[in-house]
């Protein structure tokens, strides 16, 4: 019954601290979208800062992490670790879509990234949590292209670390050009992707 209650919570939460920011939302705003009272709110956080907190480390701390976005097994090649990492992206989007309704007025993409911005502003120990986490993913990305190459998909000329930053910085910066329109294309990441994809290949 808890559990319930903490996810009913931090879905509310996540919802009205994505398409108001922090300081536009009070705890009797909480309470209305949640349905719970404050006692129940304060039993799973000492305030509205915490709460803030655990939304941010469950929702983008969590769910951005390359190996809980990613799924690894059964990867036998490069192409199929692309194919995983947008399919691990879609995933993502899609555990967003209850937030839809709330954002109908924004770009999605756009609020996110704004409530990204905000980790350093008010938990800069976070914001060293999600640079770990990033230097973790360009690891993956090393690993899995040194891989291709002792398989002999891909070119044997390539610097790992440039080449893995590549990849991921058409990730991120699909998402900013995206977020000022109408939110990440995945159809336009999947194509950026797969074209330096093809020119690794041998």
């Amino acid at each position: 019954m808890r559990k319930g209650k903490k996810e009913i919570l931090y879905r509310a939460a996540f919802k009205l601290f994505i398409s108001r920011q922090f300081e536009g939302v009070s705890l009797a705003d909480i309470e209305n979208e949640s349905g719970l009272t404050k006692g129940a709110i304060y039993y799973y956080a000492s305030s509205k800062k915490e709460l803030f907190r655990n939304v941010i480390e469950y929702y983008i701390i969590e769910k951005q992490d390359l190996t809980n976005k990613v799924c690894l097994k059964g990867v036998a090649s490069f192409k199929d670790f692309v194919d995983s990492y947008i399919e691990g992206i879609a995933r993502t989007m899609e555990s967003f879509s209850f937030v839809t309704d709330e954002l109908s007025h924004t770009n999605p993409t756009k609020a996110y990234i704004s409530m990204i911005l905000q980790i350093a502003q008010y938990f800069p120990d976070l914001n060293n949590k999600f640079s770990v986490s990033r230097n973790n993913e360009t690891g993956i990305w090393c690993a899995m292209l040194q891989k291709a190459i002792e398989n002999d998909e891909i070119r044997n000329d390539i610097d790992l670390l440039s080449t893995a930053k590549q990849f991921m910085t058409i990730f991120y910066g699909q998402a900013f050009l995206d977020s000022l329109f109408t939110g990440l294309n995945i159809c336009t990441l999947s194509e950026q992707l797969y074209n330096l994809y093809k020119l690794l290949k041998k």
